[in-house]
């Protein structure tokens, strides 16, 4: 997607009587998340982009929508995929959630707009590493239940250092 020639096809705001301003003084984190799907079929794209932003982000506790930009769903016609883009902005409740929310959504990249800084409490630092900790574990444990047994040991061993024969 090339933002400075395409055009969203749906602009939409949220939230509107947040005081932005006021809650990122309060410690939440303004940021703009930029989510892409890819698929083999145009619609079943569109729907799971669609999904992600108007039924899960919408639901999120800590995560306040503010504004989403979705761009039209085009086809890479080398690689014959769909992909799409969608840009939102959100407000998240702290650097805790921001990170959590990131971490289950995965964005192609991110920009924090605010605070230019952020402060971490020993026991926030604690929490946030727990919550990656946990992510990281509950992907690799699914990852690892689709290897076969000498691909679990041989990648065991790459992480380990341990030099095959």
């Amino acid at each position: 997607m090339n933002k400075m020639t395409d055009k969203p096809i749906l602009e939409k705001t949220f939230n509107e009587d947040v005081d932005v301003d006021e809650k990122v003084r309060e410690g939440q984190i303004l940021a703009l998340l930029y989510l892409e799907v890819q698929g083999n079929n145009r619609e079943a794209a569109k729907d799971a982009l669609e999904n992600t932003i108007f039924k899960k982000l919408t639901d999120e506790e800590f995560i306040t929508l503010l504004e989403v930009k979705l761009y039209e769903i085009k086809k890479d016609e080398k690689e014959d995929y769909y992909s799409g883009v969608a840009e939102v902005k959100i407000l998240s409740r702290d650097f805790r959630w921001f990170i959590n929310g990131v971490m289950r959504y995965g964005p192609s990249a991110i920009e924090i707009i605010a605070p230019d800084e952020y402060n971490l409490s020993s026991d926030e630092m604690h929490s946030l590493v727990a919550d990656v900790s946990e992510v990281v574990h509950a992907f690799s444990t699914q990852i690892l239940s689709f290897l076969k047994d000498d691909e679990r040991v041989a990648l065991y061993n790459k992480f380990l250092g341990v030099k095959e024969e």
